[in-house]
């Protein structure tokens, strides 16, 4: 019989300079142990949202979610079984807060990273250190995004006009604290009411108007490929773009942004209605790649 799994995300809090930064250790008091702040996701709760929630309340720190950096497997019990906890970590980049003590975690210390990894108790959250400094610090996130689940009806004449399943309206409500947790500016769809319409609830919420490009439609894809690919490069530093389109663009896009890149895309660029594809660039380079299956 195989054991039950316990899913939870934490991340790796950095202030200051992003090539000697400074890190986040806490300590909890129950188990007397120093760590990194982490924690069990709720029922439904995307992971990106966890790790970013567990973070704020162990440390009073907001910050912007950089790439992924590894997943943690140890095992522990949980209702009075055995269980494999999967703890999943991202880099989080400080931008404002201040920590409280709690009777969960009753101190915080901003350290080198090499000094936290003489700090923290667990061997598990020194291969998490270790990860964070070989990742990419100071990037920009690039969500794409692969229109939700649509009727029934396919083929070149009904996709100008195919419509959002329940399904899909779904995965689009979804969507919205996960675009808005990536700090989402720019919403850029292909000329389809699919891509429109999984953006829109999002672009309600916060006030963002869906700009309509008709070179992420798939029929004139192929001719502005390059030219797409590098307006993306160029795309502002600080400026968190989301691209909607469909599965077989969505596919070319991550492949052509990452030519010239010192990161190879990955051979399986596939992702399934409602995905999306979170790329983090640096200096017009994409620097990581993360498949995100539909949030609903």
């Amino acid at each position: 019989m195989s054991r039950p799994v316990v899913r939870a995300a934490g991340g790796v809090l950095w202030r200051g300079d992003p090539e000697a930064p400074e890190v986040a250790v806490i300590h909890r008091p129950q188990y007397d142990d120093w760590s990194l702040p982490k924690g069990k996701a709720k029922r439904g709760e995307h992971l990106l949202l966890t790790a970013l929630r567990e973070v704020a309340e162990e440390t009073g720190g907001h910050g912007v979610l950089g790439p992924h950096l590894t997943t943690t497997r140890y095992r522990v019990v949980s209702r009075g079984r055995l269980a494999d906890k999967m703890v999943t970590y991202w880099s989080v980049a400080w931008s404002e807060g201040s920590f409280e003590p709690s009777l969960e975690v009753d101190e915080m210390r901003w350290m080198p990273v090499a000094q936290a990894r003489h700090t923290v108790t667990k061997r598990s959250d020194v291969t998490v250190l270790r990860a964070f400094e070989r990742a990419p610090r100071g990037t920009r996130p690039l969500v794409l995004l692969r229109h939700g689940a649509t009727t029934s009806q396919s083929g070149k004449r009904h996709r100008k006009r195919q419509a959002l399943s329940r399904t899909g309206r779904e995965q689009a409500s979804a969507l919205v604290p996960l675009l808005h947790t990536l700090g989402a500016e720019r919403l850029l769809s292909a000329d389809v009411p699919a891509c429109t319409d999984t953006l829109r609830p999002f672009g309600r919420a916060v006030g963002v108007q869906i700009q309509v490009d008709s070179r992420l439609d798939r029929d004139s894809f192929p001719e502005h490929e390059k030219d797409l690919a590098a307006d993306l490069r160029r795309g502002g530093t600080d400026e968190t773009l989301v691209v909607c389109s469909s599965r077989q663009v969505i596919a070319e896009l991550v492949a052509s942004l990452g030519l010239g890149s010192t990161v190879r895309p990955p051979h399986d660029r596939s992702v399934r209605k409602g995905g999306w594809w979170l790329l983090h660039l640096r200096d017009g380079s994409v620097s990581s790649y993360e498949r995100h299956d539909p949030a609903a």
